[in-house]
């Protein structure tokens, strides 16, 4: 069986995301956690060596996004998700359980990246952690 390359966008985008000191994610066109950077690491509680890529629905279950009231958010319902889906920026806050059992607020700004103007090969998310409440 043939393996399947990454697109080139997805390179030049982990690429890109590991000079970035801002937390960055990268998910592929299937929902797909396939890279985050070291300041993403800080905020998500582990290194993305310790974790590595992640089907959405393993990352999800580890993370448990919810808004920020507290209800659950299913992939799709995440700027991620809603910029893979709807294939456009998307601007959010959302909470989650991180993996050095932290809970944390972030808010996100999300992006399709495009390959050719019809194919959207993955997002790229960058985010800041929320201050703590008083």
């Amino acid at each position: 069986m043939a393996r399947t390359q990454p697109d080139l966008v997805l390179i030049v985008a982990r690429s890109f995301a590991t000079k970035l000191a801002t937390p960055t994610l990268i998910i592929d066109a299937r929902g797909d956690l396939i890279y985050f950077n070291a300041a993403a690491g800080d905020v998500l509680g582990r290194s993305y060596l310790d974790v590595g890529s992640l089907p959405a629905s393993r990352w999800q279950e580890l993370f448990q996004p919810r808004t920020i009231d507290e209800q659950p958010l299913a992939p799709e319902e995440t700027p991620g998700g809603i910029a893979l889906r709807e294939r456009r920026p998307v601007h959010g806050s959302f909470a989650f359980s991180g993996l050095d059992g932290h809970e944390r607020e972030i808010t996100v700004t999300a992006f399709p990246l495009f390959s050719r103007p019809d194919e959207v090969v993955g997002v790229m998310s960058i985010f800041w952690e929320l201050p703590a409440a008083p």
